[in-house]
């Protein structure tokens, strides 16, 4: 009898995630911060609308993305900690950008402090996501035009 209860459990726990799954969406930037520049480093923040179609939630995990900024190769942005991320939803994470100027050109790093407040950023790389012990990588390819925000 426990052997038969068992079974129909692990089935109907196949069959209910056997749906197909929905990539989720990177719906735009919200804000993108320079937090500071020096001689040494840039650190800013990445803020980014993720959108999850899937009716059940699931676990992003320590993920890295490629930065540019007005074709202005700035580093990668990683998010540290792994993410819950509820079904049917949308909100913002923060993605924290550190990179050393001398992976950076010194051309570009007077160019990026002579910038005015917009320019067009992209996000290359790929998302880690998952639950239980399935996990998918999702390529992220996404630009848009932003403002840069002072870090209040």
């Amino acid at each position: 009898m426990l052997l038969r209860i068992t079974f129909l459990f692990f089935t109907s726990l196949f069959l209910v995630s056997c749906k197909p799954f929905e990539e989720i969406k990177v719906k735009g930037v919200e804000k993108f911060y320079i937090n500071k520049i020096n001689t040494e480093k840039i650190d800013a923040e990445l803020q980014l609308n993720i959108h999850n179609p899937n009716s059940s939630g699931f676990t992003i995990y320590p993920s890295a993305f490629d930065i540019t900024f007005s074709g202005i190769r700035l580093g990668t942005a990683k998010l540290d900690k792994k993410v819950k991320i509820n079904g049917q939803s949308e909100q913002v994470y923060t993605f924290v950008l550190s990179s050393k100027l001398s992976q950076i050109n010194p051309l570009d790093v007077l160019q990026l402090i002579n910038l005015k407040n917009a320019g067009k950023i992209e996000i290359n790389g790929q998302l880690k996501a998952g639950k239980f012990l399935i996990k998918k990588t999702i390529p992220i390819n996404y630009s848009e035009k932003v403002n840069l925000w002072p870090k209040l």
